[in-house]
């Protein structure tokens, strides 16, 4: 490609006359080629020779040099690729040729540490933040280049949107001194080079080099001496790092700390989840020295698929401390766009602009348009998690008469298969539909009256203030010695039961008593009304006030509430008794304000199936 490129006063012998040559002489011109075209470009030599080395190939590659395919390749990039670049768009059009390259190689992106960021993400970067005309952009793990190119465009508009008379001079200094990239592999850092070089900025300030290097202190030195200081940072940086010896890639919260450390007004990140509320020391360095302003949860689809990574992007006001400020938090679950199996996800129904103008009003507008479960404004400190997740309200829409109906059912079916010892037998639908036709009644014990479920007539209360919750103890396989008394694992199985053990006399054994799974089936909750011990993957819940004994009844009707909490956790961000702590509950509540426990109890047994419990 860069071979093909064509500057107006600047003759291409190469791209005239290669259709005529031989691929021998294809081969033998495509070095000085690229040596000439990018020395004009002031392209420094360590540059050009990153590039030329990563083309060595070629002089040995059989298929290449027995066959006119690099002929082929060279006629389709001049007539059908290069002509894109002419058009003003944030696709990153050399990322997705190589994300396909890497695809049809069977390659997976993930495995190779690839992960692109889709256009209309980086997009929304440069409408998250204030753009000046005199910005200067960072990426310190520039990829293929997808940030610099939307914030070259979006600085090009707003040069061309403003009242400067030397226009075209100050888009030439953009391109020039405005971009600054860092890329650790030779491979991307060659292709974000291409990719900016066809965009009209051969001059782009991209360096091969790790971010966290002294050679990266000292070219971030030798800017400023330049007068160039990088002033917003747009990052994705690589997923999964652990900064160890056997992975010494750094974790996310790393990239973050050192790219909101070197530029002067804005920065922002797309990463893990996890991000947003592991690591505190690292976080709570962060909010002492920068302004956290934004946290969006994106699609758990984004990056499908190529990976099913659930993700955030983080907006940082730089070198100003929290201070305990508001930030808001939004749970962008659809961005409009559609998986298919030969494109990848697009906007095919052109949802994306109205959903990014309904993004943007309301976390400007969050303090009038919060509503506490996709929305919510909050003060944040030290420790705080920075994911909506933490913060928003339990959402108990889903629920109605016939979620307390299936809980019923769910804890028949147990007691039947508990009752007959066939928890760990391999049963048959249609046996055990005979088994419970024989014994479940389908009306309920006491008449309906008027026991109606009316949630607008409940009230909140502190998890801590209704509960008494205990951790399990820990237990490996190895250490189960077979008993009687069941043993509670994170499974959503067969009520929780993993197994009948002799408990060691460190574990505590536990009757009449409700467990929620922590990891795992995270956020299952159930039932026990029989002795057992629990693993330290999960919580034993029992009610707090000592005059109301739990049953199944009450437990049945606190099932589906409980397990309302399961959306804001997952295999990563784990039910904590910290989390649980700050968890609410809401209940239905008596003439003094407290929880009805009789009217759970009797609203139970008004519905189907409970004659049968």
């Amino acid at each position: 490609m860069i071979c093909l490129y064509d500057k107006d006063n600047v003759a291409n012998d190469f791209k005239r006359s290669y259709s005529n040559w031989s691929t021998a002489n294809i081969i033998r011109n495509i070095p000085t080629t690229i040596l000439d075209i990018l020395t004009n470009e002031s392209i420094d030599t360590d540059k050009i020779n990153i590039l030329i080395n990563e083309l060595a190939f070629i002089t040995t590659d059989n298929d290449l040099n027995s066959s006119d395919i690099l002929k082929d390749i060279l006629k389709e990039l001049e007539n059908n690729v290069i002509p894109l670049f002419n058009k003003k768009t944030n696709y990153d059009i050399i990322g997705k040729f190589y994300e396909e390259f890497l695809r049809y190689a069977g390659v997976a992106n993930v495995k190779k540490g690839i992960v692109l960021t889709p256009s209309h993400i980086t997009q929304l970067y440069t409408e998250l933040v204030d753009f000046r005309t005199n910005d200067v952009i960072f990426d310190t793990c520039c990829g293929t280049g997808a940030f610099l190119i939307s914030g070259m465009n979006k600085l090009v508009k707003e040069i061309e949107n403003s009242n400067l008379t030397n226009k075209r001079e100050r888009i030439e200094t953009l391109k020039q001194n405005q971009l600054v990239g860092f890329e650790n592999s030779s491979t991307m850092y060659s292709l974000a080079i291409s990719n900016m070089l066809f965009r009209g900025d051969g001059k782009s300030r991209i360096y091969h080099v790790d971010a966290f290097s002294e050679k990266a202190t000292d070219v971030l030195i030798n800017l400023r001496q330049e007068g160039i200081t990088p002033t917003i940072g747009f990052i994705n940086p690589p997923y999964g790092g652990k900064d160890n010896n056997t992975n010494p890639t750094k974790k996310e919260i790393q990239f973050l700390e050192s790219l909101l450390d070197n530029v002067s007004r804005f920065g922002v990140i797309i990463a893990p989840l996890s991000t947003y509320f592991k690591d505190d020391v690292i976080r709570n360095r962060i909010l002492s020295k920068h302004t956290l302003k934004y946290v969006i949860n994106m699609p758990g689809e984004l990056f499908q698929p190529n990976a099913a990574t659930h993700t955030a992007v983080a907006v940082f006001e730089t070198n100003f401390p929290h201070n305990n400020k508001e930030v808001v938090f939004y749970n962008l679950e659809d961005d409009g766009f559609i998986l298919s199996k030969n494109r990848g996800r697009t906007d095919v129904l052109n949802k994306w602009n109205p959903i990014k103008k309904e993004v943007l009003n309301k976390i400007d507008n969050a303090k009038s348009l919060q509503d506490n479960l996709t929305l919510v404004q909050t003060k944040i400190s030290s420790n705080d998690e920075w994911i909506i997740q933490a913060h928003s309200k339990t959402d108990y829409h889903h629920l109605s008469e016939k979620s307390f109906v299936k809980s019923i059912k769910q804890y028949l079916i147990f007691s039947l298969k508990f009752k007959l010892n066939l928890l760990n037998k391999d049963i048959d639908e249609i046996t055990l539909l005979e088994l419970l036709d024989d014994s479940i009644k389908r009306e309920p014990e006491i008449l309906k009256s008027s026991l109606t479920f009316k949630f607008d007539t409940w009230k909140e209360f502190n998890f801590y203030d209704v509960f008494k919750f205990q951790r399990g103890k820990r237990l490996t396989k190895l250490d189960q010695n077979d008993g009687d008394i069941a043993y509670i694992s994170s499974t959503k199985e067969n009520n929780g039961i993993d197994n009948y053990i002799s408990p060691p006399d460190y574990m505590t054994v536990y009757n009449n008593a409700m467990t929620i799974n922590n990891s795992g089936s995270v956020g299952y909750v159930f039932y026990h009304n029989y002795d057992f011990v629990a693993s330290d993957h999960c919580t034993v819940i029992s009610i707090l006030d000592k005059k109301i004994e739990l049953n199944e009844y009450i437990a049945i009707f606190l099932k589906p509430i409980i397990e309302s909490i399961k959306p804001k956790y997952n295999f990563a961000r784990e039910i904590s008794d910290y989390r649980l702590n700050k968890e609410k509950i809401s209940l239905p509540v008596d003439k003094n304000g407290k929880p009805n426990w009789k009217y759970m109890e009797d609203y139970i047994k008004s519905l189907p199936y409970s004659s049968s419990l």
